[in-house]
């Protein structure tokens, strides 16, 4: 894994403005960066991705518990009045949209999960939408070779979700 350094777009701030990603900056403090981005080798993609399974995996397991005991609905604050839909949006197998899981990773050791962001809606819009935005513009300002590709494929996954 590499960590490749890049000048950030002259007019980045405007477009996450015109795309309505308003909270690019927080308390003074720049949330998105784009000084950098990391170029993974294809063992270690597949290393996340396999890593990636088993933790979501783990994760359903953890839903699994936690549906089947009112003890664990109360504790993960899940409102009283949504158990029911929640266990039967359970029971039925209905389609989630994402989770996000965030991790540590040097390229080296293995990932390790610093928490599951699938109750973080604006995760989903940088992960998937501005993220693509910013690797089209770096492609087409010539910084980035044409065949670059982001590691997720949540753009392409929600547009074809929602087509039909």
């Amino acid at each position: 894994m590499k960590r490749i350094a890049i000048a950030e777009r002259p007019d980045w701030q405007a477009k996450a403005a015109e795309f309505g990603f308003n909270f690019h900056t927080m308390y003074g403090e720049p949330y998105w960066r784009e000084d950098a981005y990391y170029q993974f080798t294809l063992a270690q993609i597949e290393e996340i991705e396999s890593v990636t399974e088993e933790l979501h995996q783990m994760c359903l397991q953890v839903v699994e518990k936690v549906v089947a005991s009112d003890e664990l609905m109360a504790k993960f604050r899940i409102p009283k009045h949504t158990w029911e839909f929640v266990r039967s949006s359970w029971r039925t197998n209905a389609p989630s949209l994402y989770s996000r899981l965030d991790l540590a990773y040097d390229g080296v050791n293995p990932p390790k999960l610093l928490e599951n962001n699938a109750d973080t809606p604006t995760s989903l819009y940088e992960a998937a939408f501005f993220q693509w935005i910013w690797l089209e513009d770096q492609i087409n300002a010539g910084k980035l070779d044409p065949q670059a590709d982001q590691y997720n494929s949540l753009q392409e996954k929600l547009i074809e979700r929602f087509a039909s």
